[in-house]
């Protein structure tokens, strides 16, 4: 048999201020991974103070992802979300690392585990 080796992701999720951020950060460090968030707030750039994202000097220690990547005024659906999170997902196991997706949006936990239903065309 091949050498074949699982692809693993780490999901991490809770409610606002119960550690999910320090545990990630550990969890990452640990495994050699990247932090990938999973909260619809930290999206937003304008709002890090507000969502108590992570510092400059976390992130200067690991790699997150999709933190501050989108401006107010844009508009980020549970669809959106998941097709960058899937991107960064694939990106970080390509590069050897583990993804730790860690949030308190508990939909984006739902469609990366099942995806979403297909919408049909309106004629």
């Amino acid at each position: 048999m091949g050498n074949t080796r699982l692809k693993t992701a780490i999901l991490i999720a809770g409610p606002t201020a119960s550690g999910k951020s320090a545990v990630a950060m550990d969890v990452a460090e640990r495994l050699n991974g990247v932090v990938i968030n999973a909260d619809a707030m930290q999206l937003y750039a304008e709002l890090d103070v507000l969502t108590s994202r992570p510092s400059r000097a976390d992130e200067a220690r690991i790699q997150h992802r999709l933190f501050g990547c989108a401006a107010a005024c844009e508009a980020w659906s549970a669809g959106r979300w998941l097709e960058a999170a899937r991107a960064e997902i694939s990106t970080t196991w390509q590069a050897g690392k583990v993804p730790v997706i860690a949030g308190g949006t508990g939909l984006y936990f739902k469609v990366l585990e099942e995806g979403l239903s297909p919408v049909l065309a309106v004629p």
